[in-house]
């Protein structure tokens, strides 16, 4: 089912926010998926997956997105003729973004593996601001930052604890930003976060780049 009027987007991007209520066989039903979708859809070996996968394709084609327009590489980066788009699931909700620039999205439930694999994408920079906060609900908005961001820019190998740091932030705060250190470049980022349902959801968008001297 379609959420409307629950979700804000960034000027730039337009976003569907999708619950998953419907089976797999309604929501295939609803789709023209392409032959390449359709095989895709067949190695998925759980039915939360291919529920995943086809309710990301319906919050994309609520967008007014064809779907035989939608590509996907062998690294599995949705593609578009024209324009951007990100993808992402949880196992209750499905999101799609779509922007004329670089975007990513990312959407996570509250879990407590977010607390056991914590040293693996935290920045040492963001440890001050992350200690006065709940540490579910801020470290699962790290995460989905850092995902979101690693989608809009699609670079292989990007590390989430060293080359990605969030500016701190406050858990009513809407919108945030984030640096990016890549080799030669400082990549800055905006954000836009929504808390809902036990969830975390950040769009990576309005990317910029500087030279480092």
């Amino acid at each position: 089912m379609l959420l409307t009027n629950h979700f804000t987007a960034p000027n730039n991007c337009k976003l569907a926010v999708w619950k998953i209520e419907e089976s797999e066989e309604d929501l295939e039903k609803s789709l023209s998926l392409t032959l390449a979708q359709r095989q895709a859809l067949a190695v998925r070996k759980t039915t939360s997956g291919r529920q995943g996968y086809l309710a990301v394709r319906s919050a994309l084609a609520s967008l007014g997105i064809r779907l035989e327009e939608l590509i996907t590489t062998k690294e599995g980066i949705p593609q578009l003729p024209e324009g951007f788009c990100s993808l992402s699931h949880s196992d209750l909700y499905a999101t799609a973004v779509f922007a004329k620039e670089k975007v990513g999205i990312d959407v996570e439930a509250y879990r407590p593996k977010i607390l056991r694999i914590a040293k693996k994408f935290i920045h040492q920079n963001e440890l001050t601001f992350l200690q006065d906060l709940d540490q579910m609900k801020a470290l699962t908005r790290l995460w989905t930052a850092k995902e979101a961001i690693y989608k809009a820019l699609k670079k292989a190998g990007l590390s989430f604890s060293e080359q990605i740091e969030v500016m701190p932030f406050d858990l009513n705060d809407p919108s945030g930003s984030a640096k990016v250190y890549l080799e030669e470049q400082l990549c800055m980022v905006q954000l836009q976060f929504s808390t809902f349902d036990q969830h975390e959801l950040t769009i990576a968008h309005s990317i910029q780049y500087e030279s480092i001297d």
